[in-house]
């Protein structure tokens, strides 16, 4: 089974190294790696240069300008080959071991689109880390994605023939573009949850995430919207995305 793992970045050089070392690092061979860089113009082009060179059969690159993440994205799913894709942005990284795991669980279950993991967020200058573990059983994964994310992107892997079913990223969205995949996902099948830490999610101050963190709170309720014709539904989100949103701002 092959794994396609596309990397999106944008002067991310901070980040950059560590989030290819742990794609390259893994104890699994059969890997394309492709990383979509937008430009960068603060030293992460080198980066890329030096593993691109020391592993030119895993990783195919590019760097220019694009129309954004979305685009940049939607680029790369059209050529990839793996029988499995995933993506990690710039400033995020993968745990030892994972790709095994993941590889191990669609074989297992191979009627299995799509699977979901624990996700370890970590803030470096307050010096925290913490794990968001899926507690929601499987079943109900499609209720409770209605009424919000509970995703976590980093330790998300899906079929290909997921990908071509559902199709690209809607390049409407720019902050929470993976929610609405995620609910058109659900719309084909349900994920079976991996119950293990399989990446980590990196906030800081920089990440998109961070900088517009209440256009993130707005367009997911659009998401909602765009994708439940439901009232009660939009009710619902609606006083989620609010208590969410009043939170973050607080504690920010």
């Amino acid at each position: 089974m092959n794994l396609s793992i596309i990397t999106l970045s944008f002067n991310q050089a901070e980040f950059l190294e560590q989030t290819i070392k742990s794609v390259v690092s893994q104890n699994y061979k059969n890997i394309e790696y492709l990383i979509f860089d937008g430009g960068s113009t603060d030293g992460s082009v080198e980066i890329i240069k030096k593993y691109a060179k020391k592993y030119p059969k895993i990783i195919k690159w590019q760097s220019k300008k694009d129309k954004g993440q979305v685009d940049a994205l939607n680029k790369a799913l059209k050529i990839v080959t793996g029988d499995v894709i995933a993506y990690i942005n710039s400033d995020d990284y993968y745990l030892p071991g994972v790709f095994q795991k993941v590889v191990k669980t669609f074989k297992k279950n191979p009627k299995t689109e799509w699977l979901v993991g624990n996700c370890q967020v970590t803030e470096s200058r307050l010096k925290w880390t913490f794990t968001i573990k899926h507690l929601i059983p499987i079943h109900q994964a499609k209720f409770w994605l209605n009424l919000f994310n509970w995703i976590n992107q980093p330790a998300v892997f899906l079929r290909k023939s997921l990908f071509d079913q559902v199709g690209l990223f809607n390049q409407k969205y720019h902050y929470a573009f993976d929610y609405d995949y995620w609910l058109r996902c659900s719309k084909m099948s349900l994920p079976v949850r991996l119950k293990q830490d399989l990446a980590v999610f990196r906030v800081h101050p920089n990440s998109k995430g961070s900088r517009g963190y209440d256009k993130q709170f707005i367009e997911d309720y659009q998401i909602h919207v765009d994708n439940n014709n439901k009232i009660i539904w939009r009710a619902l989100h609606w006083i989620l995305w609010k208590i969410t949103m009043i939170t973050y701002f607080f504690l920010k």
